[in-house]
C-alpha cells in the first residue's frame, strides 16, 4: 500500500490524507472516507460488505505517493484552507442544489409512476439540500471565522480575546452535521441503484440528473 499505516487497520481519513489517490479507490468500493473517515478500513469494509483484502490490493497498485498526491502545502495555512472550501465547495453546493431539485421535480413528475423510487429520491435530496445549506452557514459564520482567527494568531497578527476558548464544540457540531449528511447521501445513492445508474428508459434529463447527483456526492 502506498500509505504505510502505523497499525494493521488504519483510519480511512488517514489513508486519504497521506495519499489523495486513495479516495478514488474508496469511492470505487463505496467506502465513506469523508463523513465516515473515522472508521477503520476493516470497519468500513464490514459495513459495506466489501472484502478488505481487495481494497488493500487496489491501494497497493497505486504505487508510492509523490508530492502531487499529498494535500497541497498551502492548506497548512488554515485560513487559506477555509477560503478554498468556501470558494470551491460552498459555491458549488449552493448553486447546484436548486438545479438538482428542479431536475428531480421534472423526472419525478414524468417518470414517477414507473419509477416510484424517484419520489423518495426527490424528498431525500431536498432534505439533504436543506441540511447542507444550514450547515454551510454555520461553517461560514461560526467555525471558519474562529479558524481564521487562530491562523492569524499563529502568524502573530491577531491579539485580544479569542472568539472561542476552544473550537472543540463548534467542530463537534459540524461533525454531527456531517454524519447526518453522510446518511442522507447514502440514501440518495441507494435510491439511484447504488451507482447513479439511470434505467434503460431514462430520458436525457433523467440521465443528466443522475450524473449531477454523482458529481454532487464526489464534491461532498
Amino acid at each position: 500500500m502506498s500509505y504505510t499505516p502505523t497499525s494493521a487497520d488504519p483510519l480511512l481519513a488517514d489513508v486519504v490524507n497521506d495519499d489523495l489517490r486513495a479516495a478514488t479507490v474508496f469511492e470505487r468500493f463505496g467506502l465513506d472516507y469523508c463523513c465516515g473517515g473515522h472508521q477503520t478500513l476493516a470497519e468500513a469494509c464490514a459495513k459495506r460488505g466489501v472484502d478488505p483484502e481487495a481494497v488493500r490490493t487496489a491501494l497497493e497498485t497505486l504505487g508510492p505517493a509523490t508530492d502531487a498526491d499529498k494535500l497541497p502545502a498551502e492548506w497548512q495555512d488554515l485560513d487559506q484552507l477555509t477560503r478554498y472550501i468556501v470558494d470551491h465547495h460552498h459555491t458549488y453546493v449552493t448553486s447546484s442544489i436548486p438545479s438538482i431539485n428542479n431536475s428531480l421535480n421534472r423526472i419525478a413528475e414524468k417518470h414517477g409512476e414507473r419509477h416510484p423510487e424517484l419520489l423518495q429520491l426527490r424528498a431525500t435530496f431536498r432534505a439533504l439540500g436543506d441540511e447542507l445549506l444550514v450547515h454551510l452557514l454555520k461553517e461560514e459564520n461560526l467555525l471558519f471565522p474562529a479558524i481564521d482567527e487562530m491562523a492569524r494568531r499563529r502568524r502573530g497578527i491577531e491579539n485580544g480575546a479569542p472568539m472561542f476558548a476552544t473550537v472543540l464544540h463548534p467542530v463537534r457540531v459540524m461533525e454531527d452535521d456531517h454524519q447526518e449528511a453522510g446518511e442522507l447521501i447514502e440514501r440518495v445513492r441507494t435510491l439511484t441503484g447504488g451507482h447513479y445508474t439511470p434505467p434503460d428508459d431514462a430520458c436525457t434529463t433523467y440521465t443528466a440528473c443522475f450524473a449531477e447527483l454523482a458529481r454532487f456526492e464526489q464534491d461532498l
